[in-house]
């Protein structure tokens, strides 16, 4: 399997043998993939250089297995510069890529989204709204996309005025005041709509938001917590 000039961005690298890298990438035709860049880490690197995250690149590999061969690597634009609160975005962004992906199945419209979130990380000083979107459309696209205006289980539409308990496999469901369900677990319907539409304008719809995603999110990627997070931390 021979792939030229596809629009790429590094996920993570690290080590690998004595000169080259071992390197994750988000493909816009092929997913994720995983690669061996050969003699990366020497004296001369006419690759190393660029192997960097947030630069989006045109990667060519080769190679029949799991892991492939880089063969060339040339940029496609801009590096990205993001420091402070959007360094720490971005490296969410790509934990969470790396391990909620699966190799070798391609998602365009999640692609697409991520090489505009990354620039706009460079220039916007609230990205709230920008991760919010992009955790949406993540968990969208690996199977497990949240309908923020149905009650799954009853099919009614959430309703303004009426509070909602969730659990990642079973959506919505209208709290129940004499249950023994945790309040703690509870939505404002109209935030969840808020959240369906993009409107961020209150500070407690994006609190929702975070605490929703951050429960659907968690559902997937296990126990194992998230290094990203405890950097910022």
């Amino acid at each position: 399997m021979n792939t030229s000039n596809e629009k790429s961005y590094i996920l993570h690298s690290r080590k690998f043998r004595e000169s080259s890298q071992l390197v994750d990438f988000f493909s816009r035709d092929y997913g994720r993939v995983r690669a061996v860049a050969k003699g990366v880490r020497g004296r001369k690197r006419p690759k190393g250089n660029i192997l960097q995250s947030f630069t989006p690149l045109l990667l060519s590999w080769r190679g029949n297995g799991e892991l492939k061969n880089l063969t060339t690597v040339e940029p496609s634009g801009n590096s990205v510069y993001l420091q402070g609160e959007m360094l720490y975005v971005g490296l969410y962004l790509n934990e969470l890529l790396v391990r909620l992906l699966p190799e070798h199945v391609p998602h365009e419209s999640l692609f697409d989204c991520y090489d505009v979130l990354i620039a706009q990380l460079s220039k916007s000083s609230d990205s709230e709204p920008l991760l919010r979107r992009f955790e949406l459309l993540l968990l969208e696209e690996i199977g497990y996309g949240l309908d923020l205006t149905v009650e799954l289980s009853e099919d009614r539409s959430i309703a303004v005025g009426e509070r909602y308990h969730f659990t990642p496999h079973h959506g919505f469901v209208h709290f129940d005041p004499f249950s023994d369900q945790d309040e703690r677990s509870l939505y404002e319907g109209a935030h969840l709509l808020a959240i369906a539409n993009e409107d961020y304008a209150l500070a407690e719809v994006r609190r929702s938001a975070k605490r929703l995603l951050r429960c659907a999110l968690q559902a997937q990627l296990g126990e194992r917590p998230l290094l990203s997070r405890q950097l910022f931390r």
